[in-house]
């Protein structure tokens, strides 16, 4: 976004371009993305070791309430809606990562994939991101009110 914006005779979108390619928190997104990992990891190993494949109806449901709740925290911890977002789509890369261990460790008794559609990342990454500009939004409007 910086080359582009340095290649633009316009001074006021250029300017504005910058501003937005240096307000990305990496350090906010690598956090939420070990988390959403984490809780990838938490999917496959809980449906190989408690349910042996046969993952309860549930099961998904039960994983975007827990990523509204983790984007809820991540928002209270000042992660913004786009780092809980991108770090919301290493729940899939986490849940494969658990499926290649679990399959290098228990062979054909393990499972052949996580369970969980690929659309599904996308869906957690629009709850977390929502969930954490709601926080920070309710917070921001709480501050107002008591200054």
């Amino acid at each position: 976004m910086q080359n582009e914006a340095s290649s633009v005779n316009d001074r006021e979108w250029a300017m504005e371009t910058k501003l937005a390619a240096g307000r990305f928190g990496w350090r906010s997104a690598g956090v939420a993305a070990a988390v959403f990992a984490d809780l990838g990891v938490g999917v496959v190993l809980l449906s190989q070791c408690l349910w042996l494949h046969d993952a309860p109806d549930a099961l998904w449901v039960g994983v975007m309430v827990l990523s509204g709740m983790i984007g809820a925290l991540l928002g209270l911890r000042r992660v913004g809606p786009l780092e809980a977002g991108a770090g919301a789509l290493a729940f899939l890369p986490g849940a494969q990562l658990a499926v290649v261990v679990s399959q290098g460790a228990l062979g054909n008794a393990a499972p052949r994939d996580p369970g969980v559609a690929d659309q599904g990342a996308t869906v957690l990454a629009v709850i977390a991101a929502c969930a954490a500009g709601s926080v920070q939004s309710w917070a921001a409007l709480r501050r107002s009110r008591t200054v």
